[in-house]
């Protein structure tokens, strides 16, 4: 993974929008940059902004959607985005959020995330989806992240200090050996299984139970038995069902006529009650012959009304029409007469601003002079202080004067180091030839040593065998006893027995003394030999260690001076004739001089670009006075114009003036008492004639509504003579009588309705009272039993109680029977599965016992040791290149504890909390580089970006350390370092600067090289 570019937007005191694009210059040809700056200037904001895109969470704090202590103070939103490379794939990771109505002070509303290709693909905008999609894609979730490419401030120790339970979990955030615990869990989980499942199946077959021969035949008899009695009591129950099904038909038909028999009289009362709406009906006939000429008649007298209103209606907005005219007549005149005073107003306002604009032509004119005499002499001095050279010159001459200081303090520095390493090569070389003197004298010793102890050897094995011989005499001693002279002995049957005095006189006491002394004498020679063998091995231990470090030192050396030789070019006759202390002289002599060189340039470059500043500052003063000029000079003429405009406009508007006038005074209408509003002209034009239109056509609506008025009252008298000559010859005495008869329209639908269901229902009921006497009659003709029914149903409850219990018998049996089969090949599958259960069961015993437990500990930690003792192997590789001193090795009592080899005290074991700040700190960063290239075994770490820690370092440390990171800088990596110290600022020289606001609390990206 490889950061490409980032962007943040209003992130703490980095206020605004600022980008960092890596793949530009310089950071295309030095991937190894600083990002430099004074406290709380935002150095770590920028970190801080690559984690937000990422992982929508920062080292140092959380975001959520109702806390955001990132977002710049009075901000109402803030962004950040990462650009990154994944195996060739280049993706953008994007995170926001913002405040409720653009307001600084709203509610935080959800953050809105991203991940799209940078073709534009977009591939996730769901938080969630996005963090997996960024983990699978990376290989590194948040925690990995932090701990491989972005080692944040106070993160360097925290693996190097951690428990053993703290540093397992770092091993496992990082690696992935969780994995290891949950098979430890799941083979301790299924061996339990197994041994549970066998033990259920041993009791299944234990607990199967199967019939004897006898009991199979017994069985089968009693159920030929059951079967018979069964099917003569179901014979018998179906035939007393039958008759009681006969016996509720004949009941239910009984309740059915005599229904039927109530609801043919309920229907004739029915019929009784609705006589007199059905006669309302019967006199609606000769009424509705009549309707057609009442309501020709209403419809003419309603017509005749209507054209009444209408014509008063008609006469109201005739004249408010007139009104209407008259007042936007009256309106158009004053208006008018308004916009003449309003012309008259101008035109004097444009002689006004015509004059001030001649007075300020006047000035500026005096002012161009003042200027391009202020030109000229800033010119005059602009030559005096280049004297013949330009500023291009200058600063050419300014930055190679500085690159000859930096070359001259780097040469100083370089010869210090060297004066400085020349005396530790000389005390290496002095510890060298005293460790090789100490060693002559003990090569000796050893050979002394060695013979002795050959020599007590083999006298400790003479007298072994002496005393052993002595011991032997000495238990024959009650033997020599019972010897007597010239009797023969028992064991060789000789009659002389001449060594028996000799033998009573022996004593083991002395040789077993003597035996002790030379064992005593052999232990310390043994002791101080392998004292001599270890002083030994350690002189020559550290003799290899001190030829070790003199070629070291002389090759660094050698280095050093291939550095220094070009630095010198300048010096070389003095550098040969003058030792180091005239040479770090004459560089001091030469470091000041060009100091004072460079401070007086500088200063000269500063008067230089103040003067230069000051004539474009003259020169763009002088332009916008001639603009102004120019301007002036341009509104003078189109005010003379805006004048003649006026002048013409004044001649139209007093003859329309004349014309709305003559014809407001043509209406004969008092003066209107309204308020006179600015109404435009045109406006008013177009609404009068809109009005004038209204009048014609009212008007020409009044004649035409006049002769429908007469049109109209001949019609209704027409319509009245024939009305009363139908009423006078029809049977109604009068209109009330015909009105009483005549039914509206819902009560002739509801009565024909009524008569029609009255009829219907008749009929029906009639049909169903004859249909269900026939039905009694059949039934009654049948005469099944003379039982009633509950004597029946009181007979079926007993027969099925009897053929339950017989059912149930049967089934007893049957089942009895039929699994009495499955349970023999049951029982006999359980065997066979015994078995192969019994053989898992062993293989998972003997896993278990090897990787198994609840928690997963055993194998986990196995696997912990393992990945652990890698990382040291790998910090130890970054170790060799930082600090040669210290060597990282595994706790040999704790599987997952760390210590400290010190290589200059013989490999002696160190605890990790006595190494000094500046030594934790080597150590950390030689673990976090392990830790990334631990890491880069799964996915490929091209950036890391180092917080911190540089300022517990020495010169010479710091040095080796920068020189380490020179060199993944080197195999491609892109490394960012935030940092106060001077020596690395002036060593790296890519460097992101933070500038801070003077007191505005906000800060600015500058990028220099």
């Amino acid at each position: 993974m490889k950061i490409l570019a980032v962007r943040l937007q209003n992130l703490n005191s980095l206020r605004g929008d600022w980008t960092i694009d890596f793949r530009l210059p310089p950071f295309d040809s030095a991937s190894l940059f600083a990002i430099v700056g004074p406290t709380g200037a935002g150095k770590t904001t920028i970190l801080d902004a690559i984690c937000l895109a990422l992982y929508h969470q920062t080292p140092r704090i959380k975001t959520s959607p109702t806390s955001n202590e990132l977002m710049s103070r009075h901000s109402s939103e803030c962004l950040a985005e990462v650009e990154f490379e994944v195996a060739g794939q280049g993706y953008r990771a994007f995170w926001s959020q913002r405040r409720a109505r653009g307001q600084s002070d709203g509610n935080l509303q959800p953050a809105k995330v991203e991940l799209a290709r940078l073709d534009g693909t977009i591939l996730a905008e769901k938080i969630n989806e996005k963090l997996k999609l960024i983990t699978e894609l990376t290989g590194l979730d948040f925690a990995r992240f932090t701990k491989s490419m972005l080692l944040a401030q106070g993160s360097f120790a925290a693996f190097l200090n951690a428990d053993a339970n703290e540093r397992a979990e770092l091993l496992e955030e990082l690696t992935g050996t969780d994995i290891y615990g949950r098979i430890s869990e799941q083979v301790f989980s299924d061996a339990r299984q197994q041994k549970t499942a066998l033990e259920l199946l041993q009791v299944k077959a234990s607990a199967t139970e199967l019939l004897s021969v006898q009991q199979q035949q017994a069985l089968t008899a009693e159920l030929a038995t059951v079967k018979a009695q069964l099917s003569e009591q179901q014979q018998a129950l179906n035939q007393q069902r039958q008759i009681l099904q006969w016996r509720q038909h004949v009941t239910a038909a009984e309740q059915a006529l005599a229904q039927s028999r109530q609801e043919v009289a309920e229907l004739s009362a029915e019929q009784t009650r609705q006589q007199p709406k059905l006669a309302r009906l019967k006199n609606h006939q000769p009424a509705s012959k009549l309707a057609p000429l009442y309501q020709a008649l209403q419809q003419t007298k309603q017509r005749h009304q209507d054209l009444q209103a209408n014509q008063h209606q008609l006469q109201q907005e005739i004249k408010a029409g007139r009104i209407a005219q008259a007042t936007l007549l009256w309106q158009g005149w004053q208006c008018l007469l308004a916009d003449q005073q309003q012309a008259e107003q101008q035109q004097h306002k444009l002689s006004q601003q015509q004059q001030e604009l001649q007075q300020q032509q006047r000035m500026l004119a005096t002012t161009l002079q003042q200027q391009t005499e202020a030109q000229a002499d800033v010119k005059q001095q602009l030559a005096s202080l280049t004297q013949g050279a330009d500023a291009a010159t200058l600063r050419q001459q300014y930055q190679r004067q500085r690159e000859g200081l930096y070359q001259l303090q780097q040469a100083r520095r370089l010869l210090a180091q060297q004066q400085k390493w020349q005396q530790q090569l000389a005390d290496v070389q002095q510890q060298l030839s005293n460790k090789q003197q100490q060693l002559a004298p003990l090569a000796e010793q050893l050979s002394t040593l060695r013979n002795r102890f050959k020599s007590l050897t083999e006298q400790i094995s003479d007298k072994k065998q002496l005393l052993a011989q002595q011991q032997l005499i000495m238990q024959l001693s009650e033997h020599r006893v019972n010897l007597q002279p010239e009797q023969p002995c028992p064991l060789c049957g000789s009659t002389e027995h001449p060594a028996v005095s000799e033998y009573q006189q022996l004593d083991s006491s002395v040789a077993a003394k003597q035996l002790v002394e030379k064992e005593v004498e052999l232990s310390r020679v043994q002791t101080e030999g392998e004292a001599a063998r270890t002083r030994q091995v350690e002189l020559n231990s550290a003799i290899t260690q001190l030829q070790q470090q003199a070629l070291a030192k002389q090759t660094e050396m050698d280095e050093l001076q291939s550095q220094l030789q070009p630095l010198l070019q300048g010096l070389v006759d003095q550098a040969q004739s003058a030792d180091d202390a005239d040479l770090t002289q004459r560089l001091s002599e030469l470091c000041e001089q060009l100091q004072q060189q460079l401070t007086a340039t500088e200063q000269q470059l500063s008067q230089l670009e103040q003067q230069q500043q000051k004539l474009q500052q003259l020169a763009a003063e002088h332009q916008q006075t001639e603009r102004r000029q120019t301007e002036i000079t341009h509104q003078l003429a189109l005010l003379s114009q805006q004048q003649q405009n006026l002048a013409l406009q004044q001649a139209t508007r007093s003859s329309e003036l004349a014309r709305w006038k003559t014809q407001w005074q043509a209406l004969q209408h008092a003066e209107p008492k309204i308020a006179i509003s600015e109404h435009d002209l045109a406006d008013l034009t177009s609404r009068l004639q809109q009005q004038q239109q209204q009048m014609q056509r009212l008007e020409g609506q009044q004649q035409q509504l006049q002769h429908q008025l007469a049109q109209a009252l001949t019609e209704q008298q027409q319509a009245t003579q024939q009305w009363q000559q139908a009423i006078a010859a029809s049977e109604f005495t009068d209109e009330a009588a015909f009105l009483h008869a005549l039914l509206s329209d819902t009560e002739l639908t509801e009565l024909t309705e009524l008569q029609q269901k009255l009829q219907q229902a008749e009929v029906a009921g009639n049909r169903l009272l004859n249909d269900r006497q026939q039905r009694l009659d059949e039934l009654t003709r049948q005469q099944l039993s003379s039982d009633c029914e509950s004597q029946l149903q009181q007979q079926i409850q007993q027969l099925e109680h009897q053929v339950q219990q017989l059912t149930g018998q049967q089934g007893q049996l049957q089942h009895q029977l039929s699994s009495d089969k499955p349970r023999r090949d049951a029982q006999q599958s359980l065997l066979t599965e015994i078995a192969r259960a019994e053989q898992q069961l062993t293989v998972w015993q003997r896993l278990n016992s090897l990787i198994g437990s609840a928690d997963g500990a055993k194998y986990r930690r196995f696997a912990q040791g393992l990945t652990l003792q890698q990382l040291v192997v790998l910090a130890n590789r970054q170790l060799q290149l930082l600090h040669n001193r210290y060597q990282l090795a595994r706790h040999p009592s704790a599987e997952l504890e760390l210590q400290v080899l010190d290589t200059w005290q013989a490999d002696a074991a160190r605890d990790t909390k006595t190494l000094s700040g500046g030594e934790s700190f080597l150590v950390s960063l030689a673990l976090a580089l392990a830790l990334s290239d631990l890491v880069s075994n799964k996915t490929s770490i091209d950036s890391l970006f180092l917080d911190e820690g540089f300022g517990t370092l020495d010169a010479d440390t710091l040095e080796s350390a920068l020189a380490v990171l020179d060199q993944l800088n080197a195999s491609g990596k892109m490394i960012g370092i935030i940092s106060h110290v001077e020596a690395l600022k002036q060593r790296v020289p890519v460097q992101i600067k933070l500038e801070k606001q003077q007191g505005l609390g906000f800060s600015q990206i500058q990028i220099s090289q």
